[in-house]
C-alpha cells in the first residue's frame, strides 16, 4: 500500500464562469465522494494491516518502514510529482483536444523517463546512499538495508508512472474507472504482503516488492493505454508553462515532507530502530482521522470557494465554512486524543504500547494542521502562493530546532511536542499571511473555543493514561473519565461554538435527511 504524497500548494481549479456554485456543487460533491472511495478504504484497511505489521516486522522493522515510507513520498516529490499534478491544472487550460492530449503525454513521458534515468543512476551508488537514507545497521542488518535501498530506487519511477495514469483518470471524469484500479491495484498489495512478509517472512523487503508489484502492473497497464491512445509525445511548446508553473510548489512540497516525517528520521537518528517504530505507530494512529477527513474535504471545498464570483459572499463562505471544517475534524480527532492508548493496544503488540505517549500531542497540532489549510484560502483565491514558500520555511526552521533540542533529552514524547508547537505555529502563520490579502478575515474568537477544548482534552486524557500506567486509577475507571470527558466537551464545542440558529439548522437538516431514508 503506496504512502500519498503530503499535499503541496493546490493549484486553484479553472474558472467555470458561473457565480452559483450549488450547479457545479452536485457533480463536485459526486466524483469526491467517488474519488475519496479508495483512500478511505486503504486507510481502513490499514488499520487491520497495523497489527500484522507490527507483528510481522518487530520493533525495528517497523520503524524502518516508516523511514522507507519518508524517501517513498520525497523521491517523488523531487522528480516530478508536482509536474503530474500541474498538468490537471494545464490540460483544462488547453481548448484544442490535441494540445490536451500533448500535455498528458508529454507530462506523463518526461516524468517517467527522468525518474527512471535519476533512480537508475543511484542504483550504481546504493552503498553509498543506504546508510544515508536508511541509517546503519541494527536488528535489520545493512546488508538487508541495502536491498531495500534497492528496492525503493526501483519502485519510485513505477508510482509516479501510476500517479500519471490517475490524473488523466481524474481529468477525463473517469471516477469510476479511477476507484476500480485504485482498489484492485490495492488489495492485490495486499494479497501479496500475506506472502512476501507473513509466509516467506521478508520482512520490509517483502513489503516494498509486494508495491513494486502492483505498481509495475499498474503502471505498465495505464501508461501503456494512456500512450495508445493519445500517441507518445513530447511538446516543449506544452511542457514549459507546465514546469515553470510547477517548478516553485516542489520547495513547498519538500518542506510539508518534512514537516511531516523529519521527526521520525531524527528519532531514528538519536534513539533506534525500535524507538521509531514505536514512534512511527503512535503518529500513525494520531494522523489518522485528519488523513481520512481533510483530504476529501479540500477536494471538495476548493473548486467550489473558487466558483463563488462574488467577493463578499466568498468571503462570508470561507471564514464560516473554517470554522466548521476546523469544527468537525477537532470533534472527530477528540476520539483519537482521548483513546489513543486503548487504540495502540488494539492494534499493537505490547512493546508498542508506549505509543500513546505521543499521540495527544501529534492529534492535536493536526487539528492546527487542518486550520493552516483552510487559511491558504484566501492565498489561492487571490494567486498570491509566494507566501507559503515564506511560511512553510519559518516552520520548517522551528521544527528543526525543537527537534533536536528535545529528541535528545524527551525521546519521542519531545518529537511529539515539536510537532504540535510546529503546526500551532504554521497555523498561525497561515492565518497572518490569508488575512495579510485584505480580502478574507477568519472567526478567530471561535476558532479559539475550539482549541481551548482540544488543547483540555489532550492534558486531561494524557493525565488519566499516566495514572493509568502507574497504577494510580484501574482500568475501567480511566474508560469512564475519557467517556465522559468526551461527552463535556463535544457538549461545551456544540453550545460555546456553534450559535442557536446553527445548532436548530443542523437538527433540522439531520432531521430531514434521517426522514428520506
Amino acid at each position: 500500500m503506496s504512502p500519498a504524497p503530503p499535499q503541496a500548494a493546490p493549484a486553484p481549479a479553472p474558472a467555470t464562469g458561473d457565480s452559483r456554485p450549488e450547479r457545479p456543487l452536485g457533480a463536485l460533491v459526486k466524483h469526491s465522494a467517488i474519488y475519496s472511495a479508495a483512500p478511505i478504504l486503504r486507510q481502513l484497511i490499514g488499520i487491520g494491516m497495523t497489527r500484522l505489521y507490527t507483528d510481522w516486522l518487530g520493533n525495528s522493522g517497523y520503524g524502518v518502514k516508516e523511514n522507507v515510507d519518508l524517501w517513498l513520498i520525497g523521491l517523488q516529490q523531487v522528480l516530478g510529482y508536482n509536474v503530474l499534478a500541474s498538468m490537471v491544472r494545464f490540460y483544462f487550460d488547453q481548448k484544442d483536444e490535441r494540445d490536451r492530449d500533448g500535455v498528458v503525454s508529454s507530462c506523463t513521458l518526461l516524468v517517467t523517463f527522468g525518474a527512471l534515468v535519476l533512480c537508475g543512476l543511484g542504483l550504481l551508488f546504493v552503498p553509498q546512499l543506504t546508510p544515508l537514507m536508511l541509517g546503519r545497521g541494527g536488528e535489520v542488518t545493512e546488508g538487508e538495508l541495502g536491498r531495500i535501498c534497492t528496492l525503493l530506487l526501483l519502485l519510485v519511477p513505477f508510482q509516479l508512472a501510476s500517479t500519471s495514469g490517475f490524473y488523466y483518470l481524474m481529468s477525463t471524469k473517469r471516477s469510476g474507472l479511477f476507484t476500480l484500479v485504485q482498489t484492485a491495484k490495492l488489495l492485490f498489495e495486499v494479497a501479496l504482503n500475506f506472502y512476501w512478509i507473513g509466509v516467506r517472512g521478508f520482512g520490509v523487503r517483502g513489503f516494498l516488492l509486494s508495491m513494486l508489484i502492483g505498481e509495475v502492473v499498474t503502471a505498465l497497464w495505464l501508461c501503456g493505454w494512456i500512450l495508445w491512445r493519445l500517441g507518445p509525445r513530447l511538446d516543449w511548446r506544452l511542457l514549459r508553462p507546465v514546469l515553470l508553473y510547477s517548478a516553485p510548489l516542489v520547495p513547498v512540497g519538500l518542506l510539508q515532507l518534512l514537516l511531516h516525517n523529519l521527526d521520525r528520521r531524527l528519532v531514528l537518528e538519536y534513539g533506534s530502530q525500535a524507538l521509531a517504530g514505536t514512534y512511527g505507530l503512535g503518529y500513525r494512529i494520531a494522523y489518522l482521522v485528519t488523513n481520512m477527513v481533510l483530504g476529501p474535504f479540500i477536494q471538495t471545498w476548493q473548486p467550489w470557494i473558487f466558483a463563488v464570483s462574488d467577493p463578499e459572499e466568498r468571503a462570508r463562505l470561507v471564514a464560516r465554512v473554517g470554522t466548521y471544517s476546523v469544527l468537525a475534524i477537532a470533534v472527530a480527532s477528540l476520539g483519537v486524543i482521548l483513546f489513543g492508548r486503548q487504540a495502540a493496544q488494539i492494534l499493537a503488540n505490547p512493546s508498542f504500547w508506549d505509543a500513546y505517549q505521543v499521540i495527544p500531542f501529534v492529534a492535536t497540532g493536526y487539528v492546527f494542521w487542518a486550520l493552516y489549510h483552510v487559511s491558504q484560502t484566501p492565498l489561492f483565491i487571490e494567486k498570491r502562493t509566494g507566501r507559503l514558500l515564506f511560511v512553510n520555511t519559518l516552520a520548517v526552521g522551528l521544527n528543526v530546532g525543537l527537534n533536536l533540542w528535545w529528541i535528545p533529552r524527551l525521546g519521542i514524547v519531545g518529537a511529539a511536542m515539536a510537532t504540535l508547537a510546529t503546526f500551532v505555529a504554521l497555523a498561525m502563520l497561515g492565518v497572518w499571511a490569508g488575512k495579510r490579502t485584505g480580502t478574507i478575515g477568519f472567526e478567530l474568537d471561535r476558532l479559539g473555543r475550539i482549541f481551548c477544548a482540544l488543547l483540555t482534552g489532550a492534558v486531561l486524557g494524557l493525565a488519566i493514561d499516566v495514572a493509568e500506567d502507574l497504577d494510580r486509577i484501574p482500568y475501567l475507571a480511566a474508560l469512564a473519565g475519557k467517556l465522559g470527558l468526551f461527552g463535556l466537551l463535544v457538549l461545551l464545542l456544540w453550545t460555546r461554538v456553534l450559535r442557536a440558529d446553527e445548532r436548530a439548522h443542523l437538527r433540522a437538516w439531520v432531521g430531514a435527511r434521517l426522514a428520506r431514508r
